[in-house]
């Protein structure tokens, strides 16, 4: 697997790095390979290879069936990448765009300028936080959907939208049924049109659940993080139970000791499984860090091939 690069464990026994000593460019690594790697570790980065913003969304759309977006962000140049402008404040764990019912299998980053200090992405792996949790909260996670609700403004979901339906047309001619038509029959969301153009939603899903290549359960959600472009969501079980202090101790518990480090190196690129594992940040002691973040869903041919050839990495006990 990958054969031809160095690889070595992020941490012990969690993520993988595949480093090249040559300046290989990106499309030398194979992308079943690649992804292969992604399904048994979580998350992949490529070390030391020719890499820039362009060569990183030729590498995204190689894998992905569609290009999604964070309707808050700018591009940063064509229509994949996108600046991570969110302050500088840390984040909490999340799944990307876990509170909304457009979440992508695949997160992607790419480090222009990496922090001289500190400023390093977190990332934790839902498959080792859900051994963590006891058996009763296992159970209640596995029996009782959460849900996600809050209004989005107008000009974010029509953003988002025009992406979804790749240009066919223009942010004016889209409407509240283009909406209902980029919303996957799946996914269970009631939305509503409000007088002001804005639309308020409740999306109903599990915060443990399989994963896009495996079986088992993980744990990854968004109830961990504020949210910084948005009004915050209001998190709650389907019955209209909150979830309670004592409830959030054990997931912060378990996922404090599942948490590790991304350090940035200069063109760096990282994939991460979002079915898998949430990410975060820690506070950027460093403005001049620059990072591009793109979010895709994958081409069920190759999470099919990627299916047969590996299955999803687990530490012994």
């Amino acid at each position: 697997m990958l054969d031809r690069f160095v690889t070595t464990d992020h941490t012990e026994g969690k993520g993988l790095v595949v480093t090249t000593a040559d300046r290989a460019g990106v499309d030398t690594v194979d992308r079943i390979e690649l992804m292969t790697a992604l399904a048994e570790h979580g998350y992949v980065v490529l070390r030391g290879f020719d890499s820039d913003p362009v060569t990183f969304s030729a590498l995204i759309q190689s894998v992905s069936s569609r290009i999604t977006l964070d309707p808050a962000r700018k591009f940063a140049g064509g229509n994949v990448a996108q600046k991570i402008e969110a302050g500088l404040v840390p984040q909490g764990l999340h799944v990307e765009n876990g509170a909304t019912p457009w979440v992508p299998d695949l997160v992607w980053f790419y480090c222009e300028t990496p922090a001289k200090i500190g400023s390093q992405t977190t990332i934790c792996d839902g498959l080792y936080v859900w051994d963590r949790l006891p058996a009763r909260t296992q159970e209640l996670f596995l029996s009782t959907r959460i849900t996600f609700a809050r209004p989005m403004p107008e000009d974010k979901w029509k953003n988002l939208v025009f992406r979804l339906l790749d240009g066919a047309k223009s942010v004016e001619q889209i409407t509240f049924d283009d909406l209902l038509t980029v919303t996957d029959d799946d996914v269970d969301v009631k939305y509503q049109l409000r007088p002001d153009g804005s639309v308020h939603y409740k999306y109903f899903t599990y915060a443990a659940h399989t994963t896009l290549f495996g079986t088992d359960i993980a744990f990854a959600n968004s109830i961990l993080t504020p949210s910084v472009n948005y009004e915050p969501p209001v998190i709650e079980f389907e019955d209209g139970r909150p979830l309670d202090a004592m409830l959030m101790r054990q997931v912060i518990e378990a996922t404090e000791l599942e948490t590790d480090e991304i350090d940035w190196h200069e063109g760096d690129i990282a994939l991460v499984d979002n079915s898998r594992l949430m990410h975060g940040r820690r506070k950027i002691r460093d403005p001049r860090r620059s990072l591009y973040n793109a979010q895709s869903y994958a081409k069920d041919d190759i999470v099919g091939a990627v299916r047969e050839l590996a299955s999803p990495g687990r530490r012994s006990a």
